[in-house]
């Protein structure tokens, strides 16, 4: 019976053994995973339950960590080398738009539309060895494309090479950015705007006081030399006292708006260009501050659309004046070039020069060269160009605005279409006057301004030997009648339309070299007298002078002896 029994005992005792094997290997791997839990190992266990996996966060020393991680607005995950998907907070789930259930354990890789894939491939790889970012757009959801930014670091977790990835998301902020960029160019806009309203207001003004006010005072002005040139037994000593005192008062007037109005726009920017503007600013500069300035300009610099000689003009202003409330510099220098690529302006001084505070002011405040400063880049931007501040303390600060010659249309000379057709409509081949010594002499009067016109043919009139052949209101039609009535005087203006003065004298002494020609302005700064020096007039006379030295200047200028008459302004 004893021989019966054993086997029925090796048979009972076999599965036994078997059954302790596996609990002992199922032991030992739960120690090993109750170890690892307590070295901080396992962030998260998947347990099975009636209503599908759940992932438990553990709970421990790191604690409040996790709570961090769990709370944040960045999404945050580990994950091995090969892209797998160890552990994520929900927030990173959200951003790529997974249930949380069914990404811990997924290749990363795989929440990315394709086109991203490879990127992302890229920035894994990268990430195992140091930092890597990139961003990466993610399907579009309700609001359009979502922008995603992510974040890779290398981390070591024990034997194990792992990657640390936080995800932040960008969308918002790309909107927002838009949108501020949006406003700012809308604000760019209205500024240019603005300024531009501004520059025409300042023109019209300035043509405004010119045109109408100087106008009627340099009119006065004539009227009242012609009553006090009266005999004397015409007027009482009373009389004639008042009536002088009103005509040095009105010459006054005349004077103070002519600088008011050339404060505003300068004439001569529209009529010569911006390198009489500049050299005849820079004198007005010099007498107002006693800053002497240098300025250095080619003489044959050619014109410039008028936008960009109005904003070089402005920041040539702008810059003086600056040197004068800030530099206590003695004097400054205004250098104006062009080469094929483009044009140049620099205004230096050499004063104490601009603190750091006066050219970049902090955030939130303006400092005092801040609006001066600030409308000029605007203006340079507006051009295509640049504007550029060096400063150094006690050696003086220099502005440089470069505008590029590719934006721009460079103009010829101040000779229109309507000049040239003029000029081909019967002025060549004429031929020359013939000489008589018993006709009178024929006078041309060009102005815009009839009651200029009037005042000049009632000073003239009265002379025997003269008489007025005709009269013209713009340049073009000086230059039509100076061919068809061969006046032996042309008194013109140069502020006229269609053509203005000086380019109408060249084209009438091109062609009429025997005609004498009498620039009647108001304008009388040097830098006038030398431009019209310049263009061949054989004189200039200020309106203002009219009343006193007009018969005078035009019996020089039409006797036997002119030469004393190329001065005529300074009598």
């Amino acid at each position: 019976m004893r021989e019966t029994r054993k086997p029925k005992r090796a048979r009972k005792h076999a599965p036994v053994l078997t059954v302790s094997k596996k609990v002992h290997a199922r032991t030992r791997e739960s120690d090993d995973i109750v170890l690892a839990i307590r070295k901080g190992r396992v962030d998260a266990l998947v347990a099975e339950g009636e209503n599908g996996d759940q992932i438990l966060t553990l709970q421990g020393a790191e604690h409040p960590y996790r709570i961090l991680i769990e709370t944040i607005n960045d999404g945050a995950a580990t994950l091995d080398p090969d892209g797998t998907v160890l552990y994520a907070n929900k927030r990173f789930a959200q951003i790529l738009g997974i249930a949380m259930e069914s990404f811990i354990g997924t290749d990363l890789q795989l929440s990315v539309p394709s086109a991203g894939r490879q990127k992302l491939l890229g920035l894994i790889t990268q990430g195992l060895r140091k930092k890597s970012e990139g961003e990466i757009t993610l399907a579009p959801g309700d609001s359009g494309p979502r922008l995603v930014r992510f974040s890779f670091n290398p981390v070591q977790n024990g034997n194990r090479q792992n990657i640390c990835v936080v995800a932040t998301e960008l969308t918002e902020l790309v909107k927002a950015n838009e949108a501020l960029r949006s406003n700012e160019e809308l604000l760019r806009q209205l500024s240019t705007r603005l300024m531009q309203l501004q520059d025409e207001e300042r023109r019209r003004i300035a043509r405004d006081l010119h045109d109408v006010t100087g106008q009627k005072v340099a009119v006065q002005t004539i009227g009242l030399m012609q009553v006090l040139s009266k005999d004397p037994g015409v007027l009482d000593g009373d009389a004639r006292r008042i009536l002088t005192e009103c005509a040095a008062l009105t010459k006054e007037v005349g004077e103070e708006i002519r600088t008011l109005s050339y404060l505003l726009h300068p004439p001569l920017l529209d009529e010569l260009g911006l390198s009489a503007a500049v050299k005849w600013y820079a004198e007005g500069f010099h007498r107002r501050t006693g800053i002497r300035t240098d300025v250095s300009i080619a003489s044959d610099f050619l014109r410039l659309p008028p936008d960009v000689e109005v904003t070089l003009f402005r920041v040539v202003q702008e810059s003086l004046t600056n040197v004068h409330r800030y530099s206590g510099s003695p004097k400054a220098y205004v250098r104006v070039s062009s080469t094929r690529k483009e044009v140049r302006v620099e205004v230096g001084d050499f004063g104490r020069g601009l603190s750091p505070e006066m050219m970049t002011p902090a955030a939130g405040t303006m400092a005092a060269l801040g609006v001066g400063i600030q409308g000029m880049k605007e203006r340079m931007r507006q051009l295509a160009g640049h504007l550029e501040i060096t400063s150094a303390k006690n050696k003086g600060t220099v502005v440089t605005a470069t505008v590029p010659l590719s934006s721009l249309h460079v103009a010829n000379e101040l000779e229109s279409e309507a000049a040239m057709a003029a000029l081909a409509s019967g002025v060549e081949g004429q031929s020359p006057d013939k000489p008589s010594r018993s006709r009178k002499k024929r006078i041309l009067i060009a102005d815009d301004h009839e009651i200029v016109r009037r005042g000049v043919r009632t000073l003239l009139q009265n002379e025997k030997d003269w008489e007025i052949c005709g009269e013209a209101i713009d340049g073009n039609e000086a230059l039509h009648k100076a061919a068809a009535l061969r006046p032996d005087l042309v008194i013109l203006d140069i502020n006229m339309p269609v053509l203005n003065g000086l380019a109408a004298v060249r084209q009438i002494l091109r062609k009429r070299p025997q005609t004498k020609i009498l620039v009647f302005t108001v304008h009388d700064s040097e830098q006038t007298k030398k431009e019209i020096t310049a263009a061949g007039a054989h004189g200039y006379l200020s309106k203002n002078k009219a009343g006193q030295d007009l018969l005078r200047v035009v019996r020089e200028l039409l006797g036997p002896k002119t030469a004393a008459a190329a001065n005529a302004g300074k009598h």
